[in-house]
């Protein structure tokens, strides 16, 4: 599962949509990063990927070097 996200300075997320994989025709969510904020696409780790949307973001957060989720309280 891959998420399009939002986050903070610090990784917090602030704003996530699922990326849906389809034609054109299809319509996704693309949350749009705010002042201080920042846009990314990731990846979620198989071992969340069963969790509900609001789970995955209060769970984890983004590692801004690297671009992809981690524990939030790693």
């Amino acid at each position: 599962m891959k998420l399009r996200v939002v986050h903070d300075a610090s990784g917090r997320i602030v704003a996530a949509a699922e990326v849906i994989e389809g034609d054109e025709a299809t319509p996704s969510a693309t949350p749009l990063p705010g002042p201080h904020e920042t846009a990314a696409e990731v990846e979620v780790p198989a071992e969340v990927a069963s969790e509900t949307l609001d789970v995955i973001c209060t769970r984890m957060r983004v590692d801004t070097e690297n671009n992809r989720l981690t524990a939030a309280d790693a």
